[in-house]
């Protein structure tokens, strides 16, 4: 045996994997090649490659063309000192057309994943699929879809898209968790311009478009940014379903005062994320989805170390009044705090449902029962707290304790009611208007007197639905002790 050509062999293997003339190419277009990706993901000499020499005709020695090796890298590494496996769809090899050899490499990436309970990154930049194998590339697309689909839940699964994602990439996209979109990226079902000619809206398919329609979870400059957004992501979740040791956050006095948030719920038209960065550690938080559903705000943050999801009501926008997608976007984010044990947080200020999108077609009624139906079914830690007001069936949605929230408080300030002081009244007394002499004097007299002795959150903590009344200074105090107390929780219920 020749050992001299057998070693130049495989040199040479080695030299296509990385073909440094086409990853040129791709650098003056100002994109990352796969390898880049990895190396820009992982800890600093952490990457491991698995399948780096699979190729669709496995049998032939073939040519020196780098791109008959798929246009896929899997691997697995470190990511802030955690075990994290991705691949890597690679616009330099053959624009990234995905192939039933691609797909058996990433389904064995899930499978690795999956055996040692760690997330899986998925990167997309690719032109579609080798059509020339037919439905073999079809069914390629079926199997990792089924994979992604087999995982989820167990193990988080980010996915990244920096290129174009078209058609079943698209699809295998939006299984994951969540999804991040890069500037530049193109991101549908149909090809975008056949789209436009059946009349939609010029800018569908870009990055911006996915960000505002809520297909993703959050919209980056760049690559760098959308990869750092990820890892930041990431730091929140656990490894798997059955993980316990995300604790971290900046260090901050666990019983830190909040007089600050006095003044801010003192506004009918607050702006709910003052309030998140109050009580979260270091003020620093993670929305996700926030160009979608803005009367509702979805987003991660550590309170006393520990990872939680907060769901609030935002009065900035539209006087914080819900409609049908921020609901099914706060449905979605309690399902995946509960798949993960990340405990919920809600701040409830909301004058109720918007009227104005159910009578534009939003549906309403059905994603309000959905956002219900979440709440109810969650077996994490959950606690609401009524910040502003909460009237209607909007106080009993937004996470109540007759839909299972464990502990519920409301600051001294809350106003909370069946109806709000305006249409109670006339509701109520309206006979006592009829004759008044003043009867505009007279009605806001009667509706200062409902709010004053109606709205009170001690009303709601005589019926047992709220359990305690705090003053503002000591919310983030009150939620860090209930959220440490509930910390057992899940793992006590699954005994």
């Amino acid at each position: 045996m020749d050992l001299q050509k057998r070693s130049d062999m495989l040199d040479k293997a080695k030299k296509m994997l990385s073909d440094k003339s086409e990853a040129a190419k791709i650098h003056k277009n100002g994109k990352k090649t796969a390898y880049d990706v990895m190396n820009t993901l992982f800890d600093d000499g952490t990457f491991v490659e698995i399948g780096a020499y699979v190729k669709a005709y496995a049998n032939e020695i073939g040519t020196e063309n780098p791109e008959e090796y798929e246009g896929v890298v899997c691997g697995y590494g470190a990511v802030d000192g955690r075990l994290v496996f991705a691949y890597s769809q690679d616009i330099s090899r053959n624009n990234g057309a995905f192939s039933k050899a691609a797909s058996e490499k990433v389904a064995g990436l899930y499978d690795l994943a999956l055996k040692n309970g760690a997330p899986v990154i998925s990167v997309f930049d690719s032109l579609g699929a080798k059509v020339e194998e037919g439905i073999d590339v079809l069914a390629g697309y079926g199997k990792i879809i089924k994979k992604a689909a087999s995982v989820k839940g167990k193990i988080p699964e980010i996915a990244i898209v920096l290129g174009s994602a078209g058609g079943a990439n698209a699809l295998m996209a939006s299984i994951a968790d969540l999804m991040i979109i890069s500037e530049g990226a193109s991101f549908s079902q149909t090809p975008a311009n056949v789209l436009v000619s059946e009349g939609a809206d010029k800018n569908i398919g870009t990055a911006k478009y996915a960000s505002e329609h809520g297909y993703a979870a959050s919209y980056a400059e760049n690559a760098d940014e959308a990869i750092a957004k990820a890892k930041d992501i990431l730091s929140y979740l656990p490894s798997n379903r059955l993980d316990k040791n995300v604790y971290a956050g900046d260090e901050d006095d666990v019983n830190r005062a909040t007089p600050e948030i006095a003044s801010i719920a003192a506004k009918f038209d607050y702006d709910a994320h003052d309030i998140i960065a109050s009580i979260a550690d270091g003020s620093k938080y993670t929305e996700l989805t926030p160009e979608k559903g803005k009367s509702l705000i979805t987003a991660f943050a550590f309170i006393g170390g520990i990872p939680t999801g907060i769901i609030a009501n935002n009065p900035a926008h539209k006087d914080g009044k819900i409609c049908a997608g921020g609901m099914r976007k706060a449905a979605a984010f309690i399902e995946l705090c509960d798949s993960f044990g990340i405990s919920i947080l809600s701040l409830v200020g909301t004058a109720g449902f918007d009227e104005k999108c159910e009578a534009n077609g939003g549906r309403v009624p059905k994603a309000a029962a959905k956002l219900a139906e979440s709440y109810a079914k969650a077996s994490v830690p959950v606690v609401t707290v009524n910040v502003g007001e909460a009237y209607g069936t909007a106080f009993t949605v937004m996470g109540s304790k007759s839909l299972g929230a464990d502990i519920v408080f409301a600051l001294d300030s809350a106003k909370i009611g069946v109806l709000k002081p305006s249409s109670s009244v006339a509701m109520l007394w309206s006979e006592k208007l009829a004759g008044a002499k003043a009867p505009i004097e007279k009605r806001k007299s009667l509706e200062a007197d409902y709010e004053l002795y109606m709205t009170t959150p001690i009303l709601a903590a005589n019926a047992g639905q709220i359990d305690d009344i705090i003053p503002a200074e000591q919310l983030r105090a009150r939620i860090a002790s209930a959220l440490d107390m509930l910390s057992m929780k899940s793992d006590f219920l699954k005994l």
